[in-house]
């Protein structure tokens, strides 16, 4: 499990690095110890659309409070929360740059 633990924050270290320097993009996944999941929104767009535009592309990203909505409202989520990318030991760098570039052109475009 240690082999699958260190594939997962490896990969997650690298997507979180890169989404916190994008533009427009904005983080919440702070805690140093956690699953390899990231909680993020864009900046004037609705999670909702971001989980549309990414499931196009074939990307599943959920969208929700996941059962933390005071947690959702302390962050200034609402009830509706962000948007959710969790990371699994089938997940590799190639998925990783798929949703990058994904974000980028989401983040990109006019």
């Amino acid at each position: 499990m240690a082999a699958v633990e260190a594939h997962e924050d490896r990969l997650r270290v690298r997507l979180e690095t890169t989404l916190r320097a994008m533009p427009g993009i904005r983080v919440y996944s702070n805690a140093r110890d956690r699953t390899p999941t990231i909680l993020f929104t864009i900046a004037g767009q609705d999670p909702q659309a971001t989980r549309i535009a990414l499931a196009e592309k074939g990307i599943n990203a959920p969208v929700g409070n996941f059962y933390a909505l005071e947690c959702s409202r302390h962050l200034g989520l609402g009830d509706a929360g962000g948007v959710r990318l969790g990371l699994a030991p089938y997940s590799d760098d190639a998925d990783i740059d798929r949703l990058i570039a994904a974000l980028d052109e989401l983040t990109t475009k006019p």
